[in-house]
């Protein structure tokens, strides 16, 4: 679990659930191409392998919770094949003082942490249903944002990934656009631009500094790019 104040992840997935509540602010959801903004006191479940981003627009307090399939069995093989209509909710004032008092803290006890879990599940279900869900070749989508994540910093194409992994140009760059709803190269400048937002607030480096060593060979790219993906400049980001 995580308490992560004004939070801005790019596009990613996992095998796990994750679970999101807002204590103060507000946070904007993209998931599987579909945005949901969270105020303060919404919940929000993502099931695994959903390609999801968090954004923070202007400031956001919450909690984080990640735990994996094997902690809720039953739901999990509820939801196989199948997605959240409505991903978003309010969780009852029973169940938000058990699952917030339970999961987030240090000293947790493991049929506690089960038995709070179930709870939220159950708690989801109340609001929404289940509809069929996308399923794309997972392995394949793990290999492309691993590899992503992992050199966004370097010159790096989707045509060397097809090289690499065996694919064909076309086909990657046709796959990618269904399953995260934008281009390579717009997934590439998110994970850029979110390091650089990291990097803007937490060391002194100067704002060339940090547009090469996000992955860009030019300023004038970095400050095209970051104005279009945060709506402010890299110098008003880092005062504000």
């Amino acid at each position: 679990y995580y308490h992560p104040n004004n939070l801005n992840y790019p596009r990613h997935l996992h095998r796990s659930f994750e679970f999101v509540y807002v204590t103060n602010g507000s946070i904007e959801m993209s998931v599987n191409n579909r945005t949901f903004q969270l105020e303060k006191g919404s919940s929000i479940l993502i099931l695994p392998y959903e390609v999801h981003s968090i954004t923070t627009k202007e400031y956001s307090d919450g909690e984080i919770c990640v735990f994996p399939p094997e902690y809720v069995k039953t739901f999990h093989n509820m939801i196989d094949g199948k997605a959240l209509e409505n991903p978003v909710f309010d969780l009852s004032s029973v169940a938000k003082n058990l699952v917030l008092d339970k999961i987030f803290k240090d000293n947790w006890n493991i049929l506690e942490m089960k038995a709070c879990l179930y709870l939220l599940c159950s708690e989801i279900m109340e609001h929404t249903t289940l509809v069929d869900g996308i399923k794309p070749d997972y392995e394949l989508l793990h290999k492309i944002l691993n590899y992503t994540q992992e050199n966004f910093t370097k010159d790096i194409s989707l045509k060397n990934i097809a090289a690499q992994f065996g694919y064909s140009y076309t086909y990657l760059s046709k796959y990618l656009n269904n399953i995260l709803g934008i281009s390579f190269v717009d997934f590439v400048n998110e994970n850029r631009i979110n390091y650089a937002l990291y990097l803007l607030k937490n060391t002194q480096n100067t704002i060339t500094d940090i547009a090469y060593t996000c992955g860009y060979s030019s300023i004038r790219s970095f400050n095209r790019n970051f104005l279009k993906i945060t709506n402010s400049t890299p110098k008003s980001y880092r005062n504000s």
